[in-house]
């Protein structure tokens, strides 16, 4: 009798078991927001120690000297944190095809001649300072962190093989024109983000200038790939 009781009240507290769902688990992870998402992106992408990095414009094209007729095509090199860079332009130059150089080296930059391919040393804010564009302070990656506004995650998608989350969002013209020298913020910038998904590092940036031109806006496509490579910058000559 006394076995017949246990059996029948271990199959009791069995019964109740599954009807509560079984024994209680930990609870469950909370999924970030996509807010979270992208600090945590800005966060990650600004911890590299270095990264290759190439930038395509299209659409209303955008001129990088004050007569207008140089006009930026795209904008390729690498990235030695905290703010040395070296890289090379592809320009529009008088209706030609230059090719420029420029290099960032405590709080130096230098830029080739596009007729004589001498180093020159610029003034800080004469050219637009790749660097600047990255400064841990207020550059891309910080502006994940903290300009990145009405983010929304538009789902996980593939890129090269591996999974990425895909954010789309805005940021301030008047914080994207003071990484630029005024090149791109001209108002309110649409932005998509892939990052992937295991390393949250940012793969690609699309910002799409939304005030350029109603039906074909300037668009920056940043990519990076390369993360840790080794990146060796100097400065190509000395200033007086």
């Amino acid at each position: 009798m006394v076995l017949l009781q246990r059996f029948l009240a271990a199959l009791f507290v069995i019964a109740l078991l599954n009807a509560c769902g079984g024994p209680a688990g930990p609870p469950p992870t909370p999924t970030p927001t996509p807010r979270e998402l992208s600090t945590a992106v800005g966060q990650a992408t600004q911890a590299s120690q270095s990264v290759h990095f190439r930038i395509a414009l299209s659409g209303r094209p955008v001129a990088i000297d004050a007569t207008g007729l140089t006009v930026l095509n795209t904008m390729e090199g690498d990235l030695l944190r905290p703010d040395a860079v070296l890289a090379v332009l592809s320009v529009t130059l008088g209706g030609a095809i230059a090719e420029l150089r420029t290099v960032s080296f405590e709080g130096q930059q230098y830029l080739t001649n596009p007729l004589t391919r001498q180093w020159t040393c610029l003034d800080e804010g004469l050219a637009f300072d790749p660097a600047v564009l990255f400064a841990p302070d207020r550059g891309i990656e910080y502006l994940l962190q903290e300009g990145f506004a009405e983010v929304t995650l538009v789902g996980t998608e593939d890129l090269a093989g591996r999974p990425h989350y895909h954010l789309r969002g805005t940021m301030d013209g008047a914080q994207l024109q003071a990484i630029s020298l005024g090149l791109l913020g001209a108002g309110p910038v649409a932005v998509d983000l892939w990052a992937d998904q295991a390393t949250m590092l940012a793969t690609r940036l699309i910002l799409v200038d939304t005030a350029t031109d109603p039906e074909n806006p300037t668009t920056w496509t940043v990519d990076f790939s390369d993360y840790g490579k080794t990146v060796d910058v100097r400065a190509p000559v000395q200033c007086p």
